[in-house]
């Protein structure tokens, strides 16, 4: 059994479950179209897939190993977007947005119904590209996202890199919130809890940033205004399929075991919600896979977004300086 004492308040930060909360205190910020959302953050390389009846939005770039990225709740691909030309130099990079996230659309009813859909899409997408080999980087809940695919897809997972990932719910106890993120997290969550995406303020993606990063100066107003706009498409149902998985512990459990390559946990330390004995115990449940952990003092919840020229170097140096190299000399003692 996995331990979640460690992750017991990623809930509350992230959003991802309901929680108890005064009523509705301020009119729902304006809703913005699809249209207009593709039209201010689509990428120069951005590119669209119907995948199980779901529009998917996607980059390609670069040639050589592929290396895939997976954003976490409530973010895009955009959170990778500062280190993708870096990297893609040396690597094939495959960047998504999940279901009902960045510029994605929602999901199919039917594919909705499934368990893990979006790892279903992830499958989906790499087939759709031809991919039959890639090293998984994730960040929060899109760590999980690329653990399941690993444990779904054995051969064809190369090196697996988890930022700041939960290895459980968070059912948001025992949290210290800041006043500011308190505030506005009751002045704009239902009575009735979380039952599709849940509009919220601008003042509270400036609280929320305030609080998650290591330095809350890396968080800029344009940061702010993506995270505003790219939360306040039209709402649909969100069962939050990952968290579902992760609520079940012998699942993740035998996940997380099945795992058998070189494994990279990159950890912000200043992360209120998942701090540095998250790691150990993502680390602990990887039984069967080489870890290394490299932890990142100055940083919070998403090293990605804060230091994207050190989280690339990190990843490259780990794909292409670490884990190629085996040993071929006998054991010390024999020789």
């Amino acid at each position: 059994m996995i331990s979640k004492s460690s992750v017991s308040a990623l809930a509350a930060a992230l959003l991802l479950s309901a929680m108890p909360a005064r009523a509705q205190s301020a009119t729902a910020p304006q809703t913005i179209a699809m249209t207009e959302l593709e039209a201010r953050y689509r990428l120069p390389e951005s590119r669209f897939a119907t995948l199980l009846g779901t529009r998917v939005h996607y980059v390609d770039v670069g040639k050589g190993p592929v290396l895939v990225l997976t954003h976490g709740s409530s973010s895009s691909l955009r959170t990778f977007a500062a280190m993708i030309e870096r990297l893609s130099r040396r690597y094939r990079v495959i960047a998504w947005d999940e279901p009902n996230m960045g510029l994605s659309g929602p999901p199919s009813q039917s594919l909705y119904d499934r368990p893990l859909y979006p790892v279903l899409v992830l499958e989906a997408l790499l087939a759709r590209l031809g991919v039959d080999h890639a090293s998984l980087a994730g960040v929060s809940s899109g760590g999980a996202i690329s653990f399941y695919y690993a444990a779904r897809n054995p051969g064809k997972v190369d090196r697996l890199i988890l930022s700041n990932t939960p290895t459980g719910r968070a059912d948001g106890k025992g949290m210290a919130l800041s006043a500011a993120l308190a505030r506005e997290i009751a002045a704009s969550t239902p009575a009735n809890g979380r039952k599709s995406k849940i509009f919220r303020p601008r003042s509270y993606w400036r609280a929320y940033f305030d609080f998650y990063t290591g330095e809350p100066q890396r968080a800029d107003e344009r940061l702010i205004d993506e995270y505003y706009d790219m939360n306040r498409r039209p709402a649909a149902a969100d069962r939050l399929a990952i968290v579902e998985a992760l609520d079940d512990a012998k699942l993740t459990a035998d996940a997380l075991s099945s795992v058998r390559v070189p494994v990279l946990l990159i950890w912000g330390a200043r992360d209120p919600v998942l701090p540095v004995s998250s790691a150990a115990t993502l680390r602990d449940a990887l039984v069967n896979a080489q870890v290394s952990t490299l932890i990142m003092p100055d940083v919070g919840h998403y090293p990605p977004l804060e230091a994207p020229g050190r989280f690339g170097d990190i990843v490259d140096a780990f794909l292409a300086d670490v884990t190629p190299y085996r040993p071929v000399a006998t054991e010390p003692a024999k020789r």
